[in-house]
């Protein structure tokens, strides 16, 4: 189910995720007659969009195409002042040199893309930007570059970013910063949903999983918006069918489907790299959790975050010497602790809010049927 569409209005626009624009030259503006093409298809199917923003600025007319639509822009940070509610990318030293242009306006959510060389100065930046937005979203670019030795960079600018967050919090300023305070207030699974939840439409017409899939192969589409979209192996881009991730409790993790396909050849595998960023950030939340909570008043309110002694929950499942169920065992154990203090009445209930047929799966797995004639 298809609830909103992400537009890429020109093919030079911001990058917001971890992918970068290819052919930068070529720049193609999407036609008018298209823009409006799109809008019909979405408000005729009820969808809201997500408008990608290059430099290039917009005719009037097609600005006025796009707020015929529900939407939000997402623009590079040269946009500032010239559009409300709208989500600015930071994407490298010249942004964060003109941030000044954010102050005095409403404040924003905004995107900071970070590379593997610019770790070292994480903390340094967010404290930089702190009153300059609502909400953070820090999105490593260059996750298939991040060796160990980044892994320990990012790792202490992650204490260095709880350290400042913690203190805007005792002072009552509730900043969001994705990869710290996420993992804190969410329940369940909250990624990125290519595929499943949103699709991409390019300049060029055609529909693509995400932008990452189009920038990498033009060619590597769905088809239009006249066609039947089929997603090939769509399951694949499923929670249900992602047997390592439905069971990990590194909720905030974005599980991006292309960083998959392009690491792993695999569209529900995790690389490496992906589940040591997302279980690094999760430790730091929890950190977070266990300095500030009590302080805030918010121990009562949220699910305590059980330590792991992994980072990479493949670690373990690779492990030869380890029994099946001794590693079912051992997950069990560790994502259970959250849930200890729950009376199971409850539990149930929560159990049966989710998948009411789980109950009925886990009766058929635990309960022997009784044999009313067997009197011994």
């Amino acid at each position: 189910m298809i609830d909103y569409l992400i537009v890429i209005l020109e093919h030079d626009c911001a990058p917001f995720c971890c992918y970068d624009v290819m052919n930068r030259n070529r720049n193609e503006l999407i036609s008018l007659d298209l823009l409006k093409k799109i809008v019909n298809y979405a408000i005729r199917d009820r969808l809201s969009v997500n408008f990608l923003y290059g430099g290039t600025p917009l005719s009037p007319e097609h600005e006025k195409v796009i707020a015929e639509v529900e939407h939000m822009k997402m623009a590079p940070l040269s946009h500032a002042g010239s559009y409300e509610n709208t989500v600015f990318i930071i994407d490298g030293e010249e942004d964060l040199r003109h941030v000044r242009v954010l102050d005095g306006g409403d404040l924003n959510n905004v995107i900071l893309r970070v590379g593997k060389d610019d770790l070292g100065s994480l903390g340094a930046t967010v404290k930089s930007l702190i009153g300059r937005f609502k909400r953070l979203n820090v999105i490593i670019k260059d996750v298939d570059r991040f060796t160990e030795e980044a892994f320990s960079a990012y790792e202490s600018q992650l204490e260095d970013v709880g350290a400042i967050v913690g203190e805007e919090y005792r002072k009552g300023n509730f900043v969001e910063v994705n990869v710290l305070s996420d993992r804190v207030f969410l329940t369940n699974m909250n990624n990125c949903s290519a595929g499943t939840r949103h699709l991409t439409v390019a300049p060029n017409g055609r529909l693509y999983v995400c932008p990452a899939f189009y920038y990498e192969n033009e060619d590597n589409s769905l088809g239009d918006l006249d066609d039947r979209v089929e997603i090939k192996n769509a399951r694949l881009l499923e929670l249900e069918y992602a047997p390592i991730c439905r069971n990990c409790d590194a909720w905030h993790c974005r599980r991006c489907v292309w960083l998959n396909d392009a690491l792993t050849s695999e569209l529900n595998t995790p690389s490496h790299q992906q589940c040591v960023l997302a279980h690094l950030e999760r430790e730091a939340s929890r950190k977070f959790l266990e300095r500030v909570g009590a302080d805030i008043g918010i121990n009562d309110r949220v699910a305590p975050i059980p330590k792991l002694d992994y980072l990479d929950p493949f670690d373990i499942i690779t492990n030869r010497s380890v029994s099946p169920e001794d590693r079912e065992r051992h997950f069990a154990q560790l994502l259970s602790k959250p849930l200890e203090d729950l009376p199971v009445t409850e539990l149930l209930r929560q159990i049966y809010r989710t998948d009411p047929k789980m109950l009925t799966r886990l009766k058929e797995q635990n309960c022997a049927v009784v044999d009313l004639e067997d009197k011994e």
